[in-house]
């Protein structure tokens, strides 16, 4: 009886967890020019942009997570629309729309605004129950040298990883499991990467999607409780 019990134990639990990853909460958001956004269901963040107190999720319906740009990437005039506009492979799920536009910063003086070599936002009023995956996508066409970016997320503990967008179409990277800090914030700060040798050092944030998952010790949680007073019934 333990065996089958605890094998049934097993079985609900990634049973539970793969549904709930399934069907976790999404939401998207959209770096670039004011005159080229995506809807519904993205969130869509523009040089005017500075705190967005509700959010909306990719089905469009709003969400009491909060979006607050830190530190200011280039904001003299509007971004250009240099990125890719023909998302192929791990990115042809986005719009153009979307990878079409972008933020970016630079590590000298540059167009009239001094260095820049951070831009950092944050998300807040998260749910200190749930994990957060970030999905970062970037792009700048027609250029011949590297302009990687770092994106570091940190909250109650940190990741990070780093993407080239020079002439990408297809390539996006993540950083999974990411809990809110105890003020119930993570915040994402963008650098230049560790290859990056263009002059300015320009590095770029297009888009970014936001799995939200509840922690997989929730889950388990929950399955032996059920699976415990089971087990007593057929004892």
């Amino acid at each position: 009886m333990t065996r089958f019990t605890t094998s049934l134990l097993l079985a609900a639990t990634a049973s539970l967890t793969l549904s709930q990853a399934a069907n976790a909460e999404t939401l998207l958001f959209d770096f670039g020019r004011t005159d080229l956004q995506s809807n519904p269901g993205w969130n869509n963040v523009v040089p005017a942009t500075g705190t967005l107190f509700a959010t909306f999720d990719s089905g469009n319906n709003l969400t009491a997570t909060g979006f607050e740009i830190t530190d200011t990437f280039f904001q003299t005039g509007e971004p250009s629309s240099l990125g890719s506009p023909a998302p192929a492979g791990d990115a042809a799920a986005y719009p153009v729309s979307a990878t079409d536009d972008y933020f970016f910063g630079h590590t000298t003086a540059f167009a009239g605004a001094d260095a820049n070599p951070l831009g950092q936002f944050k998300l807040f009023n998260l749910d200190p129950s749930k994990t957060y995956d970030f999905t970062f996508f970037a792009s700048r066409q027609t250029v011949n040298d590297i302009r990687d970016a770092s994106y570091a997320v940190n909250g109650a503990n940190s990741g990070s990883v780093v993407l080239n967008a020079s002439n990408n179409n297809t390539e996006v990277v993540t950083v999974s499991g990411i809990s809110p800090d105890g003020n119930n914030e993570i915040f994402v700060d963008v650098t230049p990467g560790p290859n990056n040798d263009n002059g300015n050092g320009f590095y770029y944030i297009g888009l970014m999607q936001v799995d939200i998952v509840p922690e997989p010790a929730s889950l388990s949680l929950l399955a032996a409780s059920g699976l415990l007073v089971l087990g007593r019934r057929r004892g």
